[in-house]
This record gives structure tokens, sequence and C-alpha cells, in this order.
């Protein structure tokens, strides 16, 4: 479907063989996790299967289901990611504020 760069991020966009009707987003590059617990409940970040990139972790009903949704997502998982990262605020506690 569609790459992106944002802030040091690679995101890849498909559609999700899983879940019809959805995207899946991939990260291709990012910052690193230095010291931080990358646990996926901490990092919302599942390893990718078969060789592909790590991708974003969302509830069913959070996935997107267009382009322009995945990207606003995307991109607030990266600047959460970022303050993790930083400060060692989890993206959980981050939303959950």
């Amino acid at each position: 479907m569609s790459v992106e760069q944002y802030k040091g991020y690679t995101f890849r966009y498909v559609q999700d063989n899983k879940a019809p009707g959805k995207i899946k987003v991939y990260v291709e590059q990012q910052p690193s996790y230095g010291n931080r617990d990358t646990s996926v409940s901490i990092i919302h970040r599942w390893s990718g299967e078969n060789g592909s990139p790590p991708y974003i972790c969302f509830k069913d009903e959070y996935k997107p289901s267009t382009l322009a949704n995945a990207q606003r997502l995307a991109r607030g998982w990266a600047d959460k990611t970022d303050v993790y990262i930083r400060t060692g605020v989890s993206i959980s506690d981050q939303i959950s504020r």
C-alpha cells in the first residue's frame, strides 16, 4: 500500500490478511529502545512472522481500516514510543493519562 518516514521511523502499511478490511502497520525502522524493557505489553509491538518486520499491536476495535487512520495511529505510537524511550513511561500509562 504505502511506506512512510516519520521522525526516524519507517512504517509500511499493508492490507491485513488476518483481519479483512483492516491495515497492518509494520515498523521497518525506529530508534533504539536502549536498555528499556521491550516486552510486547510495554511497547505494543509484535515480532514479525516469517522474517517480516515487527508490527504495531492494536486492539481489534482500534485496528485501522483507512490509510489516513493507520498513519494517525502509527504516528501516535511513534510519539509515545519516543516518550517511553526518553522517560520510561509506558505507552499504556501515557494513554490512560
